[in-house]
């Protein structure tokens, strides 16, 4: 694995060398795995391609074997059923579909695994008493500890009523596990032992006991956008209803009989982000102990509980008379994975500007008497906070949202003869030392009115009243925005790296040419305290997009053009595009040998040839 590859880059298989494409049906006899792996072998020996199943059940009563370069695919309605007459031949490393050779560019997607749980023996559901609950996984593919598979992708696949895994993948570089639907599997939803640089996405999971989904001993791997939730329908095993968790992370050693030792490598760089765990019987994330030094984060996933889910207005009368106690079974878990997507839809931000502005908060202002005018100014909070680390800062000291009211006092008020013909008020704003202090002044100019019967006139007498008021409130801190930001450029003659520093930064945005790479560093999610809005960030690491990366620094193949490259800095405030760079040029060296190599060589046979004549002499 080249030291190159960056962090969550999956290289996925989109396609195999079409070959002799095959498309079968079922043959309507309990051994259709033999037609199927006809068909792979033919596919196999054209030099790959596609593997299509028509409409109907194939029902199996042994293995489906993958080989590499093959895109087994079918129809929606497309079913691979384990046969009830079964022996017990889907135990240890043999899966329902499953490989006898290492892997390489494989695709397995668009159709359905049954493992016939409600028709096989009660038995069944584990192997040995030592080894329990590898027995059955509906897709299990495996490489060697010292010979990783690479790029497998399992997705668009319906999953369901197995005694075992519903998608098992061990020890492989690149395998992407995305939009399926997995449901009483009665161990892991989705489990990866042993994989680099591989990610489990906008998977569907019923889970009913262990996980619905597990990472051992992985390393570079990113789990997102997944929804988790407990199974109740038939499950016709001993299986511990409700006994599942949404996920686990962690390193396993030995384990049900398995020994442990042949795992190369340790947990380390997991990014579990904007999951839904809802409703799991144990717990929603379970993390082994050990990861300390892990780098295993988890960011912005939803956990919720029953009684959270009895009052977040979850559409109880969508699935008729299921609620916590009774969830969804196979045939209704559909609907309600779309009704929790649609009350946990959420919106994250980059820019903590909110433009709320003093005149769009509702605020009653407290009044108090001073002479002839009734105030009050009031410092009801900051625009455009930003809460990082637990601190929470604001753009500059022209954030402050202020009310204030002026009027004149009820007591001046002699019924109809007075009015006010103007008001001016002065809000200044001072932040000093953590404290912000708003005083207005308050210029009110009052009228009379008197009658003069002999004249059958009215006239008006102004006077002037001028009162002041004040208001105190503790100030965030000014954010502490980069200045001057510079990055540095390494340029190797087949290949150049940029760094910029993170200070201050929500993400970098990298451009060379037409491809576009976006380094992470906070996330954030919109909130409201008192009527003001603020945006609370969370830290990630995470690289996205067309570059590579190695650690921090972007990373790009070829010969380096400074007119292509553009760097953006955002911050919580602004965006600035970073054109200060200090460049480093590395060529290689003119001469590839050192001066001293030719003398060397040539001293040291001019020594052998005296040597070999003295030599010569003594022993003649």
């Amino acid at each position: 694995m080249k030291l190159l590859a960056i962090l969550f880059f999956f290289v996925l298989f989109t396609g195999v060398a079409a070959g002799a494409d095959q498309t079968i049906s079922p043959t309507g006899g309990h051994s259709d795995q033999k037609v199927i792996n006809d068909a792979i072998d033919t596919v196999a020996q054209s030099g790959g391609g596609t593997v299509f199943l028509k409409t109907g059940t194939f029902v199996v009563d042994g293995p489906v074997m993958v080989k590499s370069n093959i895109k087994l695919t079918g129809d929606p309605k497309a079913i691979i059923k384990v046969y009830s007459g079964s022996s017990q031949w889907f135990q240890g490393s043999i899966g329902i579909i499953s490989n006898a050779e290492n892997l390489n560019n494989v695709e397995v997607c668009g159709f359905q695994v049954d493992g016939s749980v409600t028709e096989l023996p009660l038995g069944y559901h584990q192997s040995r008493s030592d080894t329990a609950h590898d027995c059955e996984r509906c897709i299990l593919f495996a490489g060697d500890s010292g010979n990783l598979m690479e790029n497998i992708s399992i997705h668009d696949m319906t999953l369901y009523d197995s005694f075992s895994d519903g998608v098992y993948i061990r020890f492989c570089v690149n395998a992407h596990v995305y939009n399926n639907f997995i449901s009483n599997t009665q161990h892991e939803g989705v489990f990866f032992v042993c994989n680099k640089y591989s990610l489990i996405e906008s998977n569907k999971v019923a889970g009913i006991t262990s996980d619905c989904l597990r990472l051992d001993n992985c390393q570079n791997c990113e789990v997102r956008n997944n929804l988790c939730f407990s199974y109740n329908g038939t499950h016709a095993s001993n299986t511990y209803m409700h006994g599942e968790n949404g996920i686990q992370v962690g390193n396993s050693g030995i384990s049900h009989g398995y020994d442990g030792r042949n795992k190369p490598f340790y947990t380390l760089n997991i990014y579990v982000h904007d999951n839904s765990f809802i409703n799991n019987g144990l717990e929603g994330i379970i993390i082994d102990g050990g990861l300390e030094n892990a780098n295993v984060y988890f960011k912005n996933n939803t956990i919720i509980g029953h009684k959270d889910l009895e009052t977040s207005g979850f559409p109880i009368d969508l699935i008729g008379n299921y609620s916590y106690e009774h969830p969804p079974s196979l045939q209704t878990s559909e609907k309600v994975f779309s009704s929790i997507f649609d009350i946990l839809n959420m919106t994250f931000y980059d820019s903590a500007i909110t433009n709320q502005s003093d005149d769009s908060i509702q605020y009653t202002v407290r009044k108090t008497t001073i002479g002839n005018i009734a105030g009050g100014v009031k410092i009801i909070g900051f625009c455009n906070q930003a809460v990082i680390d637990n601190r929470t800062y604001m753009q500059d000291n022209n954030s402050t949202i202020v009310k204030s009211e002026a009027v004149l006092a009820q007591s001046s008020l002699d019924f109809w003869n007075k009015g006010v013909g103007k008001i001016d008020k002065d809000i200044h704003v001072v932040v000093k030392n953590g404290t912000a202090t708003a005083t207005m002044t308050v210029n009110m100019r009052v009228y009379s009115v008197s009658y003069n019967q002999a004249t059958k006139k009215t006239k008006k007498t102004y006077n002037s009243y001028t009162a002041t008021f004040n208001d105190t409130a503790k100030a965030p801190e000014i954010f502490p925005a980069p200045q001057n930001i510079k990055g540095e450029i390494e340029v190797y003659p087949t290949f150049f790296e940029v760094y910029v520093p993170a200070d201050g930064l929500v993400k970098l945005d990298f451009t060379y040419g037409a491809n576009v790479s976006t380094h992470s560093f906070l996330v954030g999610e919109r909130e409201q305290k008192d009527n003001v809005q603020y945006t609370e960030y969370a830290r990630l690491e995470d690289w996205s997009g067309d570059l590579n990366h190695t650690g921090q620094w972007c990373f790009v193949y070829g010969t380096f053009d400074e007119s292509k490259l553009n760097v953006k800095a955002t911050t919580p405030y602004q965006e600035v595009n970073v054109t200060d760079f200090n460049i480093t040029r590395h060529d290689y060296p003119k001469e590839p040998i050192a001066f001293w190599f030719y003398p060397t060589v040539g001293f040291l046979i001019c020594l052998y040839f005296i040597g070999k004549f003295f030599w010569r002499r003594i022993w003649y």
